[in-house]
């Protein structure tokens, strides 16, 4: 069963008009209708809407074949974020805005011997660090940890506030702060 299926036995199923929903997610009713037919497809905030509306997941309604824009970001499409300090370089690797997504995971190269706080985040939120190449040192609370490439580190109740690298070459990590914002 196709999209177009799913949201009209639901939209019956529920006793809603083509226009009755179009009201309430606030699109015309000739949009409802191409959607049924499979002339068009929602935006992901047009889906939400539909499925807020109706009260059901999004799931229900694509049976999880989101269109790959929603899925992957491809790396030539990756967003850089540019930040006063060079030697830091933070490479989003998920999606930026409102998406309302729980995490943001980014890659981060450190320049060798480069030390400072968390130039990005700075509000309350569990981190997960997986370092690719080179060696971290991260502090957080009291203490102060060391990672070699490959390790793994997941900060819960206290957040990193300062990294590290103080090795001769660049480290490397991927950085998932959840939630994103």
């Amino acid at each position: 069963m196709d999209f177009g299926d799913r949201l009209r036995r639901l939209r019956q199923s529920q006793g809603l008009s083509v226009r009755e929903l179009a009201r309430r997610v606030g699109v015309s009713g000739s949009y409802i209708s191409q959607l049924e037919q499979n002339e068009s497809k929602p935006s992901f905030s047009t889906l939400k809407k539909i499925c807020e509306v109706m009260q059901t997941q999004t799931s229900i309604l694509t049976e999880d074949d989101y269109p790959d824009d929603w899925v992957i970001v491809r790396k030539n499409a990756r967003r850089h974020l540019v930040l006063e300090d060079p030697s830091w370089h933070v490479e989003y690797v998920a999606f930026t805005g409102g998406r309302d997504k729980r995490m943001q995971p980014c890659v981060v190269r450190l320049k060798p011997g480069a030390s400072g706080p968390d130039p990005v985040f700075k509000h309350d939120r569990e981190d997960l660090i997986y370092l690719i190449e080179g060696t971290l040192e991260v502090k957080a609370g009291k203490k102060e940890y060391r990672l070699e490439q490959g390790d793994t580190a997941y900060f819960n109740f206290i957040r990193p506030t300062v990294f590290r690298n103080p090795e001769p070459e660049d480290a490397v990590f991927l950085w998932v702060v959840s939630p994103a914002w």
